[in-house]
């Protein structure tokens, strides 16, 4: 392919967008490899250092994360929606899914309430969760709103104490103070476990007293 020379307005808008979009998007829009991009950048000594994420961003992504979608957050923070999801991942936030619209994976609800995900496929193909098959794999979506009336509706299929409750919490819009359904279960889970760890002190004593 015949070399194209750079223009003053592609040059500006590299420079105003090299390390905020990804390069894959800065290449769509300019309508030029990502090799090309890259090479350009160098030369215009736009390839600078990774810009180190502050205690204030930091705090702000956790914050935000699973409330706003990763494109707002991206926006307010003037980075890459790449960056955003790597340091999600570094600071293990889960899925981003509720607050924008998306659905759930049975994959994700598994990651939530720390479960087994063909156990959640099985949930959801036994009509406990609802959801619709999506795709050529035919996978199940899930809507936030049906995955919460499931943990309203079906208590005894899930324990709150072994749920990622930070996250669950962004399902349930709050930040706070939850639902009473849900401080009802919590306490329900923590009495059992309670009464069970007691009745193994006892016999343990017993056995050896």
């Amino acid at each position: 392919m015949p070399y194209t020379k750079w223009t003053v307005s592609e040059i500006q808008f590299l420079q105003k967008y090299y390390g905020v979009k990804q390069i894959c998007e800065i290449s769509e829009e300019l309508q030029r490899t990502p090799d090309s991009i890259v090479k350009k950048a160098k030369r215009l000594n736009l390839t600078t250092p990774m810009k180190k994420w502050s205690v204030k961003e930091e705090e702000y992504l956790i914050e935000k994360w699973g409330l706003h979608s990763i494109k707002t957050i991206a926006k307010t923070l003037n980075r890459s929606h790449a960056s955003i999801k790597k340091k999600a991942f570094e600071l293990q936030l889960g899925p981003s899914r509720i607050g924008n619209g998306e659905f759930l994976t049975t994959g994700d609800i598994g990651y939530l309430l720390n479960k087994d995900p063909n156990l959640i496929y099985r949930w959801v193909r036994d009509g406990y969760i609802k959801g619709r098959r999506f795709g050529e794999k035919k996978v199940f979506q899930i809507r936030p709103k049906h995955f919460v009336l499931f943990l309203k509706e079906h208590p005894e299929k899930w324990n709150a104490l072994q749920a990622r409750i930070d996250l669950i919490k962004g399902y349930l819009h709050t930040s706070f103070n939850l639902p009473d359904w849900f401080e009802n279960k919590l306490y329900s889970d923590r009495s059992v476990f309670m009464s069970r760890r007691l009745a193994g002190s006892e016999s343990y004593y017993s056995k050896y007293s």
